[in-house]
């Protein structure tokens, strides 16, 4: 695999620690996306980007989006988002590889913590996982246009994985407040 810099938001615990899982790697470097915060470009020339972050509503953090927007990187590598957690984070997900795809960049690797958990794999192992992935470039963005399926099929299995979502999501809201 090629050289990877992942840029995390470090004001949140679980961003750190999946970017320390991530760094054991080799060819895998993790940069605090805070040091970045002053500076109007940042090179990272050579490799693939990675952004680790958590979403708050929806929305993707300012300083993951100054990452965004000041990089200079390669525009033919494909580039990497995951998000560990927060509110809405589908709608995170969607507007940060839109900010990508607007500079130039192609995201092929989106990960979330609900789409990992659904895979049969312990949570440890989910970096392992995603490095894999980018090793052997298996991408993992739905296509868009399958023509397999009809309108009422597509609506109803997006009625049943937004149904599984919310439960998830209330799963893991009262295991929190435990």
């Amino acid at each position: 695999m090629d050289k990877m810099i992942i840029f995390y938001e470090d004001s949140k615990q679980s961003c750190r620690q999946f970017a320390q899982k991530l760094e054991q790697y080799e060819n895998v470097q993790c940069r605090k996306a805070s040091l970045y915060r002053d500076q109007p470009l940042i090179f990272a020339k050579g490799s693939r980007i990675g952004l680790v972050f958590e979403s708050s509503n929806g929305k993707v953090p300012d300083i993951i989006s100054h990452v965004i927007w000041r990089i200079v990187a390669e525009k033919q590598e494909s580039h990497m988002i995951y998000i560990t957690g927060g509110s809405r984070e589908f709608l995170a997900l969607r507007r940060a590889r839109e900010d990508m795809q607007a500079r130039g960049y192609a995201v092929k690797y989106i990960y979330t913590g609900y789409i990992l958990e659904k895979l049969p794999l312990e949570k440890n192992r989910f970096p392992e996982y995603i490095m894999e992935n980018l090793k052997q470039n298996r991408e993992n963005v739905p296509a868009k246009g399958k023509k397999e399926f009809s309108k009422k099929e597509i609506r109803k299995k997006l009625w049943q994985e937004r149904k599984q979502y919310k439960n998830y999501k209330k799963k893991k809201e009262a295991a929190d407040n435990k």
